[in-house]
């Protein structure tokens, strides 16, 4: 008898429990967004998971999703949070100075966002703070004088070259070439690569502010162009 008044204890024990894991399905949704966003960013995707985030918390993976419906729609707020952290224009008239700013705007995201960024490739939209950004872009688009057409096509062309841009850079793409790539480059024969020899010296001495610069410039010159 003994043994069996133990069993039932114990399931009393656990039946008490459960309704307090329950009870935490009223966490504020702005908390769990907190704590997966300092995940992501202090882990990367590869170590962030909703289960991991949940027994971080102390609380059920359900209670997660019940917030967020799933773990891509997560991941999207989390991407839209990030931008929020960062200083973007409103429509000034200046159309080519709008896009400069969001260029810098999304390049300094990048650098102090870097294991999270490249949720920005993946959503057409992030959230609110992602449409306030495309509002500038695509009125910039319209106020150079291009079709609506033109607008959406080269408006998502202008986030493609500054997302990538933004992300080869913190990958380290846009960075001077190391020893070890410069001696490869000079073991090119001279014949078949004439023109990458030539430019090794800029590539070992390459500041990714002017090409930035440079690069944007040209994006813009060739909207101005159309």
């Amino acid at each position: 008898m003994h043994i069996i008044y133990t069993v039932e204890v114990s399931r009393y024990i656990v039946k008490l429990e459960k309704p307090r894991g329950r009870a935490r399905r009223g966490l504020d949704k702005g908390a769990i967004l907190d704590a997966a966003f300092a995940m992501l960013d202090a882990e990367g995707e590869a170590g962030f998971s909703v289960r991991k985030l949940a027994t971080e918390m102390g609380i059920d993976p359900m209670t997660v999703l019940h917030h967020f419906k799933s773990k891509d729609e997560l991941l999207r707020r989390i991407a839209d949070k990030a931008l929020e952290l960062v200083e973007l224009p409103k429509p000034s008239g200046d159309w080519q100075e709008d896009l400069r700013s969001v260029a810098r705007g999304y390049r300094e995201l990048a650098k102090r966002h870097p294991r999270l960024f490249h949720l920005h490739f993946r959503y057409h939209s992030t959230g609110p703070a992602d449409h306030a950004s495309s509002e500038v872009v695509y009125q910039a688009m319209r106020e150079a004088g291009l079709s609506d057409e033109r607008a959406a096509g080269l408006g998502l062309a202008f986030y493609a070259f500054v997302l990538g841009f933004a992300q080869s850079e913190v990958e380290g793409l846009m960075q001077p070439v190391s020893a070890e790539e410069k001696a490869e480059l000079e073991a090119l024969d001279s014949d078949l690569a004439p023109a990458t020899r030539a430019l090794i010296p800029a590539f070992a001495s390459l500041n990714p502010d002017a090409a930035f610069r440079d690069a944007l410039e040209a994006f813009i010159k060739g909207l101005d162009a159309l």
